[in-house]
């Protein structure tokens, strides 16, 4: 196991892309061209993930006016949780504390890496979570920061 202090992931990561692929090889891109957000993974072993599709759109009005079916919507278009991470070399596993989704935390998630050029890196899911087939994501994550 890989300690946190010597992970090539330690540094920040813009995202690049969000997909995936169900059990049939159909890739469906999730949030669309330009999704936003950053993954960071700090020395000490905490990894924070905030991804959002660039298509969604702005409230207006004050936040009391806007309707619950309004703020709905948009909880679909991103993904948000905080935890410490374990880096294996091959995977990292996220073990979420706090989650945008509650049912997550206490979870832990596994993601495949690999390193591609440009100093991106591909994080893909298993095809099995939870104890149930999922269709399997590809987030490719460009490094914007790393370790002084």
């Amino acid at each position: 196991m890989a300690s946190a202090a010597r992970s090539a992931l330690i540094g920040t990561w813009a995202l690049v892309s969000f997909t995936e692929r169900d059990e049939d090889g159909h890739v469906h891109d999730v949030w669309g061209p330009n999704p936003r957000g950053t993954i960071t993974y700090t020395e000490t072993g905490t990894m924070s993930v905030v991804f959002a599709s660039s298509a969604r759109s702005r409230f207006s009005g004050a936040w009391e006016a806007v309707s619950d079916a309004d703020k709905a919507s948009q909880y679909d278009a991103m993904v948000a949780y905080a935890g410490r991470y374990t880096d294996f070399g091959d995977r990292v596993v996220h073990h979420v504390e706090v989650c945008w989704i509650p049912n997550w935390e206490g979870r832990d998630l596994e993601r495949y890496i690999t390193h591609l050029d440009n100093d991106q890196v591909l994080l893909r899911t298993p095809p099995s979570r939870f104890g149930r087939s999922q269709p399997v994501q590809d987030v490719i994550v460009r490094r914007v920061h790393s370790r002084p």
